[in-house]
């Protein structure tokens, strides 16, 4: 598809004078010599030299079908830019004397049509591959390159893409099988079916599971990533048993939560939080081998970069959040900085897809589970 098969236009203005579409729609092109000047802006002599630029004024009867038309623009596209209704523009009928500006790339392809409405305010047309629309203050001379425009526009998308590929990795809202940075664990290091973590999360843990055994102490993975999907499906089943019991929607959330995270606020979603040995009924306080697993982790565990996020609520310390996890570590060289960066990035308008999600904001889940670890 050429670029002269879509048009963008790059709203300039808010307010434009009438302007005639012509009446003879012939689909031929008709090439002719254009007697006009040629303007190379200085940002544009810096970008691309092979970028031509023709100024020139709208002349007696002259339409922007005769315009457009002699740099091979398809009748069809002509009538889309005359009729379109994005801009309060009437290309129909364009004032004589007023300049216009035509940029060409070094195939002598039109990439740009700029119309001067005033000595301040422009109105442009961009050739490339998507519809956008823009309103600035300008003039003809001083009209930005049509190929910085496109550049720019181009970073800015880059830039969405990169922000929605993040947010859709700190709510777990991605395959685990197809992120760079996830492996496989091997089976020998936990006692699921499958388990991903990231690639530095599992290479501490090894180093700190051989360190442990050394002074006799077995360290094996129970729970690892889990991606949003993984969480709701946890939840549903929880939300669903509880709902059957008569529970409010509140009164659901309040005893999932006591420990289960609602999908696309858990760590678990990050690769770099782990469940030790077991979980609850197993870290009890009366199971002798285990108290001896979770006082080896809290002598050692941040010397291999680990902390447990979820440690006893106590005055001056942690007062909100799940109760205490034994259980839980997170690897926090990774997790500090998805914490923050989850900070900055996620609304309750992300936190959404699952049964009774919309009292999420109200229930402060963020402020009160999200950001209540004791782990600085």
């Amino acid at each position: 598809m050429s670029k002269n098969n879509i048009i963008i236009f790059s709203v300039l203005i808010i307010i434009f004078s009438a302007c005639g579409i012509p009446s003879d729609s012939d689909n031929s092109v008709e090439v002719v010599e254009i007697e006009s000047t040629q303007y190379v802006s200085e940002t544009e002599e810096k970008e691309e030299m092979d970028n031509i630029e023709i100024i020139s004024q709208i002349k007696s009867g002259e339409t922007l079908s005769a315009i457009l038309g002699k740099y091979n623009v398809s009748q069809k596209n002509i009538l889309i830019i005359a009729e379109q209704k994005e801009v309060d523009c009437d290309f129909n009928n364009m004032q004589i004397g007023k300049e216009y500006k035509i940029s060409l790339d070094a195939d002598s392809v039109i990439t740009s049509f700029h119309y001067q409405k005033n000595s301040t305010d422009v109105y442009s047309i961009i050739f490339s591959d998507t519809l956008k629309y823009k309103e600035t203050k300008t003039t003809i001379k001083k009209v930005i390159s049509d190929k910085v425009i496109i550049k720019e526009e181009v970073k800015m998308e880059e830039k969405v893409n990169k922000e929605i590929s993040k947010l859709d990795f700190l709510t777990g809202k991605f395959q685990l099988n197809k992120h760079p940075n996830f492996v496989l664990v091997d089976k020998k290091y936990h006692t699921k079916s499958e388990m991903y973590l990231q690639k530095e999360t599992l290479e501490d843990f090894i180093k700190m599971k051989e360190s442990a055994e050394k002074d006799g102490i077995q360290l094996i993975l129970v729970s690892g990533t889990r991606n949003f999907y993984s969480q709701k499906s946890i939840w549903e089943r929880k939300y669903n048993k509880n709902k059957a019991k008569g529970l409010t929607d509140i009164e659901n959330i309040k005893k999932i939560m006591i420990w289960s995270s609602m999908p696309s606020t858990s760590r678990h979603h990050w690769g770099t939080d782990i469940d030790i040995n077991g979980f609850d009924e197993y870290f009890d306080g009366k199971n002798e081998k285990a108290n001896n697993e979770y006082e080896w982790l809290v002598n050692n565990a941040s010397k291999f970069g680990f902390c447990q996020v979820y440690s006893e609520k106590e005055e001056g310390k942690r007062q909100t959040g799940y109760n205490e996890e034994k259980w839980h570590w997170s690897y926090m060289p990774l997790s500090s900085g998805y914490l923050e960066e989850y900070k900055e990035l996620i609304t309750y308008k992300d936190i959404n897809g699952f049964s009774a999600s919309e009292f999420a904001k109200e229930l402060d889940i963020i402020k009160e589970f999200v950001f209540g670890i004791g782990c600085d």
